[in-house]
């Protein structure tokens, strides 16, 4: 083995290889690869004075070498040491962390090629300032496509030991310089400050990105870190004059436990000062067994988690929407996930099964470990399935929110439920898609399954009826055996399955408490596990809370979850009595619980807290002496209303290292669930149901319920931008409604209206109309049946008003936009709300087929409104919307008229400017309507051209241009260049869109009736048939679309001489349109003429003649609707339809 006599002459790096294990090469287990810190090499790092009382009597102990030590733990690997040149101190030449990331790589790489050992698993462990380079050499490593990719994937493990991973816990220049001394001995270079920037927040950012790394799927690497509890004497002629201002002691924990851990990660304590932390002086020294007894469990899964990693990396599984990972203690549950497998996997499918979608459901009492199941089964199947989808069915829009998240990962043109539902529909991929938490009864879930024959769906519930559901199994899923809950039990309390005997009876006594209920056993597990009871202590624990709780509140579910609850109340009294004794770590854990059990169960963004303590400084403005406060504001109300949990730090931010060390100990109790790479919590919807429940015994709970509400306020900038975090958001702020306000609502009713409007806002811009609607509902009608009493009531009008619109409810929308322009007539003519108000109800008006009205009320708006400057974008904005009704109503000079100045306006503005290439594209399909089909042709050139550089292919608003300019190149007899353009724009919405998805037909039906006119009559035929299939299903019979695809094909049946379909199809349009439309409708009259000419056509001359009786009745004053000569044509109505 090489040695080196100083730092001087270490090389760039060397992988050396210390012990080598007895087994074969087969058989070996993992690699080890040691790496050291600043100011020292190995092996001279690793060693430490041998001590009698640690089981040896050797002067010198190496306990990476020595045979006693970690080769004898774990004999079945090998382990290497990675030597580096570290002088970071006084003014030495250095190299960066990055180049020696870059070597270690490279190291590795070359080692494994030669022995070609790229599947064995490596464990890297890190001291100090190695466990930089590691988290760096991963980082690099896991760019996509990078050559060192193999390695991230063997990636088994990671243990640090006194790593400074977050910075400090100051962030100081004066606390890193003086860390550094204490580590380094001697002053550090100025390098070295350089290199690691000085700043905590870097070394943060690349601990998240870490963690996030190692724990996205596929990924399943363990760590562990260990931090120092003794402090280190600094000597005083190392440390900077100035630093005596910083510095009180010359005593100091060099790497705090908040540098030394990853956020949501396994640490552990070690006795030991900072230079300790990687020394070891016997094989019985206390600190020497905690680290090697990780090393062993890491050595032992190391075989199995570096090939689910492999596999999965290597898998045909393209996409996998799984972000929860199988708890750690999974345990039990064999038979039933080998019953989902024979009735689930696509390798047990028959062609007889193949006729739709298999679904199996798993029902039964929360927390018996349903969804556990679930995810164990999406895991360990995921090879055989081309996607895997997770969705959160606990409530409609989160259900809408899943397979909204299924089309964008996807990459699908339509992004919305029926868009992604369709696809799975129509799609030739095998998928599972696993709904969890169907738990409403009310619900009707049938309406989100899609039918395929390669489609498989999972579903969890806690309601029996879902079973109903089921076409290929069920699941009952209650308690759990005696044996496999103890099992559980000891996972859970990480006491060693060895001793199973010593504690048989108190484990049986424990499982036998909890009804053998899996949630309730991790939960006890996870309190042993913490030391604060052991197994014989927690039976009478439990037992005294289970009385209270029955004492206290016996309806309700709590017969059903009563022993969970009371596992449960056993976590949060021991919290109680922390806090009491003044632990405000337990102080802050309860409040974020509390604050926790008011939104929904499932992933609130730890983001949400960081807003709104920025807002509420920023936007929670003093309000002036006199000042009225206005209902779309933030108040200083909200900021006095946050929960005491959020604090400010040194720099006056949020003190994120106490909130999350609240987090962590909620964890650390199985009460809630941190996903560390998202940021997110998640709990138990038992676990959310028991923190809600438990709120009604708290005497503060409406200020609780408060404090979240003004976490969600502020948690949001500017409610009239949308912006992407709001779609992480919408279900907490769906459920922040719940609580009825009660006495609250009537003493401070504006401070709760002007929260609950705030969060209206968010939701109308989200699309989630009917919630917003709920909303205002439960809180102002609750009040005083209506809100027009108060001062800011019409803002509030208008809003319900405009979810009435956008929820298709056009007769009370206009009722209630109707009651909003009467109340605001009291404003100034030219009041901007005012003048809202009058838009929103002309659209309510255009809606609603009062088309007159429209235009009367939007004619006075534009008049008003021109008293702005010409280019003022309300104005704008009201004349487009008016030319738009004019050429709804047929006034296309009109329409041509107002558009020609709009957009003449708008010609000051960027070629590429959404508005201006809005007004273009109106106004070009105003003159193709008034036949200046080669202006309309120059405008739509121009707009697609401009779409074409800006927007992708799929792009909706390119997309729609393209289709209209193949209609205008029709109009102008352009076919060729019609067809040319409609076939790519049909390609691209057959693969973006679902098959019936009204802009994928009405591009396909332009262009059939274009082949027909073109004289590819089967083409046309083939394309009109499929497109009549689908409106049939999708539409009602009256529908114009319907009756246009329908009225089209018949004729392309008559062009193709099957006279007899054209006369059958004929009738039944016609008779629809004399029961639906008007006797004079331009659509009811040409097929009629149609009908007469295919009976004449046909020799049913009688029926011929009626029908043109009937024809010069209707038409004597006007003359004839078309050119009846032409009685091959199908592209009258092609343009409607």
């Amino acid at each position: 083995m090489a040695t080196y006599t100083g730092l001087s002459d270490i090389p760039q790096g060397r992988l050396l290889l210390v012990s080598s294990s007895r087994l074969s090469e087969d058989d070996i287990a993992a690699d080890i690869i040691a790496i050291h810190g600043l100011g020292t090499t190995s092996p001279k790092t690793w060693e430490a004075r041998g001590n009698q009382a640690c089981g040896t009597q050797r002067p010198l102990v190496n306990w990476l070498s020595d045979d006693d030590m970690l080769p004898d733990v774990v004999p079945s690997a090998k382990i290497f040491t990675f030597t580096w040149n570290s002088s970071y101190y006084k003014d030495a030449p250095v190299v960066r962390i990055q180049d020696v990331a870059d070597v270690l790589l490279s190291k590795l790489q070359s080692h494994r090629d030669k022995e070609n050992t790229h599947s064995r698993p490596l464990i890297f462990m890190a001291s100090c300032f190695g466990g930089l380079i590691v988290t760096r050499a991963l980082e690099i490593a896991n760019t996509t496509g990078n050559e060192y990719q193999k390695l991230v994937v063997a990636t088994s493990g990671v243990i640090f030991l006194g790593s400074p991973l977050q910075g400090t816990r100051a962030g100081e220049a004066a606390q890193w310089r003086a860390m550094l001394a204490g580590i380094l001995g001697e002053s550090p270079s100025r390098t070295l400050l350089q290199d690691l920037d000085g700043s905590t927040k870097v070394l943060r950012e690349t601990s998240e990105r870490f963690v996030r790394m190692i724990t996205n799927p596929p990924m399943q690497t363990m760590t562990m870190c260990f931090w120092e509890s003794k402090k280190t004497q600094l000597a005083k002629a190392i440390l900077p004059k100035w630093t005596s201002k910083f510095l009180t002691s010359t005593k100091m924990i060099l790497v705090e436990q908040d540098s030394a851990c990853l956020f949501g990660r396994p640490k552990k304590q070690l006795d030991a000062p900072h230079v300790m932390m990687n020394k070891f002086c016997g094989p019985t020294d206390a600190n020497f067994e905690l680290v090697s007894s990780t090393i062993k469990e890491m050595v032992r899964e190391a075989q199995r988690i570096a090939l689910a990693q492999r596999e999965a990396v290597n898998t045909h599984n393209e996409h996998f929407m799984v972000s929860r990972r199988v708890n750690t203690v999974f345990t039990g549950r064999e038979e039933e996930i080998k019953d989902l497998q024979r009735s689930l996997s696509p390798s047990h499918s028959t062609k007889s099964q193949a006729t739709g979608s298999k679904i199996y459901v798993i029902y039964g009492l929360g927390g018996a470990g349903k969804s556990e199941v679930a995810l164990k089964f999406a895991y360990d199947n995921r090879t055989e399935f081309w996607g895997v989808f997770w969705l959160d069915a606990s409530s409609e829009s989160s259900l809408n929110r899943g397979f909204v998240d299924v089309a964008e990962k996807c990459d699908l043109y339509d992004k919305s439920f029926q868009g992604a539902k369709s696809w799975l529909q129509e799609t030739s991929h095998s998928w599972l898609l696993i709904l969890d938490n169907a738990d409403d009864p009310t619900f009707d879930y049938s309406l989100y399954l899609p039918t395929a024959w390669k489609g498989h769906i999972l579903i969890t519930s806690r309601v029996p009826k879902c079973a109903n559901l089921q076409t290929a199994g069920k699941g009952h899923y209650e308690r759990l055996s005696e044996e496999t809950a103890i099992e559980l039990l000891f996972k859970a309390s990480k006491i060693d399955l060895s001793m199973y005997s010593t504690h048989d009876t108190d484990a049986r006594n424990i499982v036998d408490l909890l009804g053998c209920h899996a949630l309730a056993i991790v939960l006890a597990g996870a309190f042993i596990s913490q030391g604060i009871s052991d197994l014989g202590d927690y039976a009478k624990t439990f037992q005294k809370q289970r009385q209270r709780i029955l004492d206290i509140s016996p309806d309700l579910e709590r017969p059903r979850y009563g022993n969970v609850y009371a596992t449960f109340e056993v976590s949060a009294t021991y919290l109680k009595d922390l806090s009491g004794r003044g632990n405000q770590i337990a102080t802050d854990a309860l409040e974020l619980l509390n604050c926790y059990a008011f939104m929904t169960f499932a992933n609130f963004p730890e983001k949400a807290f960081e807003e709104a303590w920025r807002n509420s400084k920023i936007l929670c403005g003093d309000v002036q002496p006199g000042a009225e406060e206005e209902i779309y504001d933030l108040s200083p109300w909200h900021k006095s209303h946050l929960p005491n949990f959020m604090r400010q730090d040194l720099f006056g931010d949020l003190d994120m290292i106490s909130l999350r060390n609240a987090q962590s100990l909620l964890a650390s109790l199985s009460i809630i669930v941190l996903d560390v790479p998202a940021h997110t919590t998640s709990m138990h919807p038992v676990t959310h149901m028991w923190a809600r429940d438990r709120l009604e015994m708290e005497e503060n709970s409406t200020n609780t319920w408060l404090g979240a509400l003004a976490v969600l306020c502020c948690s949001i900038e500017d409610p009239y931008e949308q912006e992407a975090s709001w779609l992480q958001l919408q279900p907490h702020i769906e459920l922040i409604k719940r609580p009825s306000p009660g006495d609250y609502l009537h003493s401070n009713q504006f401070h709760l209206h002007q929260s609950l409007y705030r969060l209206s806002w968010v939701l109308h811009l989200l699309r989630a109309d009917k919630a917003v609607i709920e909303m205002l509902q439960a809180c102002f009608i609750e009040a005083d049946q209506s809100w027009t009493k108060f001062t800011y009531g019409a803002s509030i009008e208008h809003l319900y008003g405009r979810c009435l619109l956008n929820c298709e409810d056009v007769k009370e929308a206009t009722k209630t936009l109707e009651h909003l322009v009467n109340d605001r007539e009291n404003l100034a003519e030219d009041h901007p709300d005012r003048l809202d108000s009058q838009h929103t109800l002309a659209m309510a008006y255009q809606d609603n087929g009062q088309i007159d009205k429209a235009i009367e009320l939007l004619e006075h708006v534009v008049k008003i409104r021109e008293k702005l400057v010409e280019d003022h974008c309300d104005r704008l904005a009201a004349e487009r919307a008016l030319a738009l009704a004019y050429q709804t109503n047929n006034q296309i000079d009109k329409a041509i008229e107002l558009l020609e100045h709009v957009f003449k306006i708008e010609e000051k503005l960027a070629k590429d400017y959404p508005s201006r290439l809005a007004s273009q594209h109106a106004l070009a399909m105003a003159y193709r309507e008034n036949g200046q089909v080669d202006e309309a042709v120059k405008l739509l050139e121009c707009v697609v051209k401009i779409k074409r550089e800006k927007m992708a292919k799929d792009h909706p608003s390119r997309l729609a241009s393209e289709h209209e300019l193949a209609l205008t190149y029709r109009a102008n007899g352009q076919i060729d260049e019609t067809v040319k353009l409609l076939e790519h724009v049909v390609k691209i919405r057959k693969e973006k869109l679902a098959e019936d998805h009204p802009d994928r037909l009405a591009s396909l039906h332009v262009l059939a009736t274009t082949y027909g006119e073109n004289g590819q009559i089967d083409r046309a035929i083939e394309l009109l048939e499929h497109i009549v299939k689908i409106r049939n299903e999708k539409l009602v019979e009256d529908h114009p679309n319907r009756l246009g695809s329908q009225h089209n094909l018949a004729l392309a049946y008559k062009a193709n001489k099957q006279i007899v379909k054209t006369v059958k199809l004929l009738e039944h349009v016609v008779k629809v349109e004399r029961e639906k439309l008007a006797r004079d409708s331009p659509s009811r009259l040409i097929s009629l003429e149609e009908l007469a000419l295919a009976y004449r056509e046909n020799g049913q001359i009688d029926k011929a003649l009626e029908i043109e009786s009937e024809l010069v009745l209707e038409t004597s004053s006007e003359g004839s609707t078309t050119d009846s000569s032409d009685g091959s044509s199908i592209d009258q109505r092609a343009n409607t339809a």
